[in-house]
């Protein structure tokens, strides 16, 4: 998944074709499915708690699975695609944010993620469009859920272009800032500036390490210039700076443990060393372009990556993943392992909202 994709950004990039989204999480803000007919949940009902509009939260399977993680020690965010229900229009908007503020009285929720990859193939198609968009979700979540803070992920490509580096690379940079205007340097800084973004989840638009070749350099040091570039224009300083990145594959990261040691270096301690207060690792499990991809096996044995997770874990890194009710077990047995397993390796995670 990982090599298509990225093939399809330097392609895109150095010849102006369409491309799919690559980095961080592949559209992870849809909320989970039904369950199939007939199934039944295994998760313990969530605690009982009546909301300002007389909702309640008892047997919501959203706030069940947040309330064990929330029990295991890890911070909860609401995940909700808020982009897609604002351009559906006032009604649409206006449900997910009551939603949102039901689930804002769930224990342990530090804020929303409202946007993924925004101005990236999302429908925002200019810096003004954003401006809007956040503007009035700021405005409406402060209304039903005071103190929440507000995340929001970004590709930023031209990041991935080095355009301080010489003519290919402005020119790179140049066809990407003219593709994606709402999600520039310029664009994205921006947004910060006006305090829009409590956290920003951040990629860096990275290219494949062949065409780094060709420039003189390495995917890794790419991402250090490009980390150190953002630390340059002083954004730790605008909001809650993380990293970002999908290494979720099917039936499991696949890599050895040269591919996951490069990974984390790249994903990983670059970004952390440059001042990334976290980093977000998608996905623990979700359906996505017609298979099940997860960090883990069906098994859940562990696997080199797994393995550098958690070691990264110990080491005090901060570091987030994506859960939905519709990917966990239904037998209690099997749900709690998976929240103990993900407990052991990431401190916060993205909790479907099931906003539609």
């Amino acid at each position: 998944m990982r090599a298509a994709a990225v093939a399809a950004l330097l392609l895109a990039l150095i010849c102006g074709c369409s491309q799919h989204k690559v980095e961080g999480s592949p559209s992870p803000s849809s909320p989970g499915t039904s369950l199939p007919t007939g199934a039944t949940s295994g998760p313990p009902p969530a605690s009982t708690g009546q909301t300002s509009t007389g909702q309640t939260l008892t047997g919501d399977r959203y706030v069940a699975l947040a309330n064990a993680m929330h029990k295991r020690g890890v911070a909860i965010w609401w995940e909700t695609d808020l982009v897609a229900r604002w351009l559906e229009g006032p009604v649409a908007f206006d449900s997910a944010i009551t939603r949102l503020g039901m689930l804002a009285r769930a224990p342990g929720v530090v804020g929303f993620k409202i946007s993924d990859e925004i101005g990236y193939d999302d429908g925002l198609g200019s810096p003004a469009d954003a401006t809007r968009f956040l503007t009035q979700a700021r405005t409406a979540l402060a209304r039903v859920a005071p103190g929440k803070q507000l995340l929001v992920d970004a590709v930023v490509p031209e990041l991935g272009c080095l355009p301080w580096r010489g003519t290919n690379q402005v020119d790179c940079a140049q066809r990407a800032r003219l593709k994606y205007p709402a999600a520039t340097v310029a664009a994205i800084e921006e947004y910060l500036r006006a305090k829009l973004i409590d956290r920003l989840d951040l990629s860096t638009g990275l290219l494949d390490d062949s065409m780094y070749r060709t420039w003189g350099t390495t995917q890794r040091d790419a991402q250090a210039d490009a980390w150190n570039h953002v630390k340059e224009q002083g954004w730790p300083q605008l909001t809650i700076l993380q990293a970002r990145k999908a290494l979720a594959e099917p039936n499991g990261y696949r890599g050895d443990a040269d591919q996951a040691a490069a990974d984390v270096g790249t994903y990983i301690d670059v970004p952390i060393g440059a001042g990334a207060r976290a980093v977000d690792i998608w996905t623990w499990r979700q359906q996505y372009q017609g298979n099940t991809v997860s960090l883990l096996g069906s098994d859940l044995s562990p696997n080199p990556l797994w393995t550098a997770l958690v070691q990264q874990r110990r080491r005090g890194a901060q570091l987030l993943t994506h859960m939905r009710p519709s990917a966990m077990p239904t037998d209690q047995r099997s749900f709690d392992e998976e929240c103990n397993l993900a407990a052991s390796a990431f401190t916060a995670v993205f909790v479907a909202a099931g906003t539609g």
